[in-house]
């Protein structure tokens, strides 16, 4: 199968270049067709584009990338629950109901001196909100930090936490399912069941690299189309900040140098 890239400055014509790829129908008229989108406005926005380019906008699902990365676990990964126990939301009542048997602990003196004469559980439950969503930023952007955490490396009070967490529900959180997703696909075949034909990332600024991983080892069984934001037809990719210009000039000179040899406009 491919991976394509398609780019552009206007997202009106990333709309056009979309709406001619999903001319091609896929093989199954029962089968939805996917399309990756960051927000429940660029839903509405694509549906439309579509629906004035075709007709009709109809049998399409846009899913939100960790929406469906997790329905890819699911289909290589058995017994994989619906909703995982690292979910925020799930994992904000967990922290809550850790925190108190481990606040007395040594290195959770912030902890305790933040919560210490609060009668409520609004402030508790507030701070247990604000650590289970870095945690899962974590879990998306610093899987290598969670690991080294779950192998007991580090003992200040967000490793120790985490430690206590996984103890009641193992491992099963996206950065080991990711792991585990990457290596069992390196072993099969050809095919992969239950995934869909075509898959189409639209205007999505930016993706952790779990989800291009993801996505680049899936592209083997289906075909993978990304439409991307594109600031100019050129490679802008090795464009200097003024304060790297300035270190580049200054480290060349000392090898005699011209500055308009280096490029770095």
């Amino acid at each position: 199968m491919t991976l394509r890239l398609f780019t552009s400055n206007r997202l009106e014509i990333l709309a056009d270049t979309l709406a001619e790829v999903l001319e091609e129908p896929i093989s199954s008229v029962l089968d939805d067709e996917i399309i990756l989108v960051q927000s429940k406005g660029m839903e509405r926005w694509v549906a439309m584009q579509l629906a004035q380019r075709h007709g009709i906008c109809a049998n399409y699902r846009f899913p939100f990338p960790n929406a469906f990365i997790h329905e890819i676990f699911q289909k290589v990964i058995t017994d994989l629950p619906e909703r995982s126990d690292f979910d925020p939301k799930i994992m904000t009542w967990r922290i809550m109901e850790l925190l108190p048997l481990c606040i007395r602990r040594h290195g959770f003196e912030s902890l305790r001196a933040y919560l210490e004469d609060t009668q409520r559980n609004l402030k508790s439950f507030q701070l247990s909100e604000r650590i289970a969503d870095t945690f899962d930023q974590y879990l998306l952007f610093r899987p290598e930090m969670i690991f080294r955490w779950e192998g007991g490396e580090e003992n200040h009070w967000q490793a120790v936490l985490w430690r206590e967490l996984v103890k009641e529900t193992g491992t099963m959180h996206r950065a080991a399912l990711g792991k585990a997703f990457l290596s069992a696909t390196e072993k099969l075949p050809t095919t992969l069941h239950g995934l869909p034909e075509r898959i189409s990332v639209f205007g999505i600024s930016t993706l952790p690299r779990l989800h291009i991983q993801m996505l680049e080892a899936i592209s083997r069984f289906c075909q993978i189309n990304l439409f991307l934001m594109n600031p100019c037809k050129e490679y802008w990719g090795d464009i200097l900040s003024d304060w790297e210009i300035k270190k580049t000039i200054g480290r060349e000179s000392k090898k005699d140098r011209a500055v308009d040899e280096l490029h770095l406009e």
